[in-house]
């Protein structure tokens, strides 16, 4: 695991078909985050590129929304959830999740 870089973004306008979009979802620093591609690739093929920070969605509505329909049971969360971890556990959760122990963790917070 690591932040997203030039050649991960590369690799992935790379492997685009003819009118694919590849989203950037990752951050890094713009010192060390610069993506360089061929403009006539781009224009040729039709390829695009373009960020997303969470989905493009507006948390105050869309977190409302989704909170109203998982108490309607209308959204199946508890189902997703593969392990959960305490608070003092938060390194054995990690550590689950490198030995593909885990998909979705979730960390418990008890008051």
């Amino acid at each position: 695991m690591g932040t997203v870089d030039e050649d991960v973004v590369s690799a992935a306008i790379g492997a685009l078909g003819k009118g694919g979009t590849a989203v950037i979802t990752g951050l890094a620093s713009p010192e060390k985050f610069t993506v360089h591609w061929p403009g006539i690739d781009l224009t040729l093929n039709e390829k695009s590129i373009k960020g997303s920070l969470f989905g493009s969605a507006n948390p105050q509505y869309d977190i409302v929304r989704l909170l109203r329909l998982y108490d309607a049971g209308q959204l199946k969360l508890d189902e997703l959830v593969t392990n959960t971890y305490t608070l003092e556990q938060v390194n054995e959760g990690y550590q689950d999740l490198r030995d593909g122990k885990n998909i979705r963790g979730v960390i418990l917070h008890e008051d």
